[in-house]
């Protein structure tokens, strides 16, 4: 039953580890912070953290993110676009609606990108979920994830803005593994 539920959309463990994580405010303004702040995509921490919580290490070549990177960049940031542009303070009804709508397909777009980051780690996954989160796994699986946003934003320059970044990501992804240990 779990094989089959896995292989669809609307049921995988990565979704449902996202939702339950996402759904502490905490965890929600980590990582609102770390978009809009350092420009890491919360899909793939929120993947890095569900993989620590699994007891797997991050494995994803950028390579193998191009179909995910599409998806994210043509489906989820036009509709998130399209959102901010219809102001939430309106007082039209009818538009009101409409950025209620585009909010709903913009989550339901975001879950098939869950999907497609669940299926490139579902035929390699075989472990049990260990009875402890590691720390240091979790950190070494958030990092993972921030180089690979530092090539696709253009921001491989010196390796001293490589360090003043993960400086900066530091005590944040330290945050969230903290969040993710103690669930």
């Amino acid at each position: 039953m779990a094989a089959q539920c896995a292989t669809e959309v609307d049921d995988n463990p990565l979704w449902n580890f996202a939702l339950a994580f996402y759904a502490s405010k905490d965890a929600q303004e980590l990582l609102l912070k770390l978009q809009n702040d350092y420009q890491q995509d919360t899909l793939l921490v929120l993947t890095a953290l569900w993989l620590a919580s699994e007891g797997e290490s991050w494995r994803l070549a950028d390579a193998q993110l191009e179909d995910y990177r599409h998806w994210r960049q043509h489906v989820i940031w036009s509709l998130r676009a399209t959102r901010k542009a219809i102001n939430k303070d309106n007082d039209s009804a009818e538009q009101l609606a409409l950025r209620q709508q585009i909010q709903k397909d913009e989550i339901r777009a975001e879950q098939i990108a869950l999907h497609q980051l669940y299926g490139l780690y579902a035929a390699v996954s075989g472990n049990q979920a260990p009875t402890t989160v590691d720390l240091q796994q979790t950190l070494s699986n958030l990092f993972s994830q921030a180089e690979l946003g530092q090539t696709e934003f253009g921001q491989t320059g010196s390796d001293q803005t490589a360090d003043i970044k993960k400086e900066a990501l530091e005590p944040l992804f330290q945050q969230l593994a903290d969040l993710l240990v103690s669930q």
